[in-house]
Parts: structure tokens; sequence; C-alpha cells
């Protein structure tokens, strides 16, 4: 069995500074890359939306295929190998796409990122397998902010670094963002890791067991419906921006879209993390599904630049209490010698729901035009809101036992 390390907190502070400085190097990418496919392959704006679902979509769906067995990894091995596995694997990557020329060498590095990649669960099972079990909502908030403000910053940094650099150097300078990230971990974390007795640790046979628990399966379900919504729009806004504004650099207010988006659902995560001890955390899921589905919305009606940003920085309302409690119930759901193949599982099914939510959106927004993407997305976050209410249980008697049990 795994045991909670005293210097917790130090670890958790370290790994916040460091996953905000990698997943804000993700970011820089997201406000440019269907205006970086269209230029690699001299496409239209539609033809531009369905290469970038293809290229999301193949990385999303590596993902879920190859987490479950960094999960096992992480279980018998130690989690901290797995966070900089990710972080220096996706760095390599991320400068090879800064040049290519080719679209096909493109989506097949993506693959290759959706391989390796992974830093949120690595990070996240890291920090859970550290976290006395009454900290652990805290944690994850805090976790979650750290993507969510990374997420935020990022997008502005990179949209502008892409209409004043281009966008192969953006590549580059994420690049170096990503190594410097796993230096901090590689130096300032110190995981006590005990292996498992022989015959007892992670196995597929184990992750397969966890898999198909009814507890599980349908959080999972719910992870994947999560991930699928905000995916689905990924592909589009760049685009749709131009749509609107014929004269708006694209890259910079893609940007700031996805930044205010972001900015608010760091704030949301926080909040949720410190009510997750006095509110059941399946009522904080079912009530951020609702009002992330009804935020959704209002993009249909958007007729202007300005209109769309207002809008987006509202989608992220309740989407930080959305992502804080899904990641609390997966770490209390299991043992603290299971954290790795629980967020292994985690991030295939966030990794089934990014990879076909750009597939679905962007073919979509080839057929129908980019307004119905939002609303279809709105839709699918009230469908998760039902779902999670009628047959999703929590087990609060094991909860509150690991409360009054962990150390202080």
């Amino acid at each position: 069995m795994g045991m909670v390390s005293t210097s917790w907190r130090k670890n958790l502070y370290v790994i916040f500074v460091a996953e905000f400085i990698v997943i804000m190097a993700f970011s820089f990418v997201n406000p440019f890359l269907p205006l970086f496919i269209q230029k690699l392959g001299a496409f239209n704006d539609k033809q531009a939306a369905f290469w970038t679902g293809i290229a999301l979509g193949g990385g999303g769906l590596a993902m879920f295929l190859s987490s479950p067995v960094w999960g096992i990894i992480a279980d018998r091995w130690g989690r901290k190998p797995m966070v900089l596995r990710a972080m220096f694997g996706a760095s390599i990557i991320l400068a090879t796409m800064g040049i290519i020329s080719n679209v096909y060498v493109f989506i097949a590095l993506r693959c290759a990122q959706g391989l390796l990649a992974g830093t949120v669960a690595a990070a996240s099972a890291l920090v859970a397998a550290d976290t006395p079990r009454d900290k652990v909502p805290f944690a994850m908030g805090l976790i979650m902010l750290a993507v969510f403000s990374g997420s935020s910053f990022g997008p502005f940094l990179g949209g502008f670094l892409a209409d004043k650099v281009g966008y192969k150097v953006t590549f580059i300078i994420t690049s170096a963002f990503l190594f410097s990230g796993g230096l901090i971990v590689l130096f300032f974390v110190r995981e006590k890791f005990e292996r498992a007795i022989p015959g007892q640790g992670a196995s597929l046979g184990s992750v397969w067991h966890l898999a198909i628990s009814r507890g599980m399966l349908l959080l999972l379900i719910c992870i994947c419906a999560l991930n699928i919504g905000p995916a689905m729009i990924s592909p589009i806004i760049p685009l749709f921006v131009r749509e609107l504004d014929p004269s708006a650099a694209a890259a910079t207010t893609s940007g700031i879209a996805f930044g205010l988006m972001g900015i608010v659902a760091g704030i949301s995560s926080l909040v949720a993390g410190r009510l997750g001890r006095r509110i059941s955390l399946k009522k904080i899921i079912v009530y951020s599904c609702l009002g992330t589905g009804l935020l959704y919305l209002p993009p249909m009606w958007a007729t202007t630049v300005t209109q769309l940003l207002i809008f987006m920085a509202l989608m992220g309302l309740f989407n930080g209490g959305l992502m804080m409690s899904a990641n609390s119930l997966v770490s209390l759901s299991v043992s603290q010698s299971q954290q790795g193949i629980a967020y292994g599982l985690s991030t295939s099914a966030q990794a089934l729901g990014g990879g076909l939510g750009p597939l679905i959106g962007g073919s979509l927004a080839s057929l129908l035009g980019f307004k119905t993407i939002f609303g279809i997305a709105g839709g699918l976050f009230m469908l998760v809101a039902v779902l999670v209410t009628k047959l999703l249980v929590e087990k609060p008697t094991e909860i509150t036992h690991s409360i009054s049990q962990s150390p202080k």
C-alpha cells in the first residue's frame, strides 16, 4: 500500500507551479491550430475544421489506448516518472511540430503526443497518492486551478506569439516551456513510493476489473461525455471568429476567448474545491452540468466577436466545478495504491471524449455550420446531468471513514 507523505503540501505546490507552466504551454497552440493546419494543406475554412478534428481526435484516441498502460506502470514503478515522461515526451514532439510542413506528418505527431503525454492525469495520480484523503478535494481543486489558469494565460500568449513571430516559432517556444516544467518536477518533487508486493501490483486484469465496476464505469462514462462538449468547439473557434469579423486577428482573438473561459473556470475550480467537503460531489457535478449546458447556448446567437468573447467567458463559470468534482470522485473511489490505474482510466475516458469531440465538432461544423455546435454541446452537458442524477451513487460512508482516519 502507498503511504501518505508528510511533505504532501510542498509536493502539491511544486506540481501546481509545474502543471501551470506545462498547461500554459500546451494552450499556446489552441488559438491558431486550425489556422496552422489550414496553411499546411491550403484548405478552406470547413476543410480546416475537418482536418483539425482529425488531428485532435487522433491524439485523443491514442491517449485513450495508452493511458491505462501508463497507469499500470505508475502503480508498479512510481507516479513521478510518469509525470516526467509526459512532460519531456511532449516537449520533444512539440519541437518537432515546429519544423514539419505536411498535414499528414502533423496528424501522426499528434497521435504520438497522445501516446506519450497526459500530464494532468499523471500529476493528479501523484498528488492523490501523496495527499491525506480529507484533503483530496482541496488538492484536486488546486490542480484544476493550475490547469485552468494555465489554459487561460496560454491562449493569450500563444495567440499573440503566433501573430507576431509565426506558428512554427511558437511551437519551439511551447517545447521549451514543457521542458522547464519537467525540470521543476525532476528536481523539486519527492515521491515516497512503496512498490506493491509481488503478485499484488496493478495489471491489465486489475484495470479491467476496476473499469467495469458499476461506480467507476458510470463515472468514466460521465467523464468522457464531459470532455466531448468542450472538445467539440475547439476546432471551430478561430474559424468562427474570422466568420464573424474577417478583419480580426483570429489567433489573438481566439486566444482571448479561450483565456477568458479558462480564467473563469480556474476561479470556479478553487471555489468548488473549498466547497467539496461541505457539499456532495455528486450535487456539484449535477448543478455544474446544468449550468454549463445552459451557458453553451448563447454563442449560437453571437453576431459580433465581442459577444462571442463574453459568452465564452461565461461558459467557464461552472466548468471548474465539473472537473474538480470528477477528479475527486476518481481518487476517492479507490485505495491510494490504485491511484495510477484509476487516473489512467480517467485519462482514457477524457481522451476518448477529447478525441470524439473534435471529430464530431469538425465534421458537423462542415455540414451544419459553426453555431449549431454550441447547441449540441450544451445539450450533451444537460444529458450528463440527468445521467448522474439517476445513476451515480456516492459512497459517503467510505469517504467519511477515510477522512476520519487520515493524518492531518
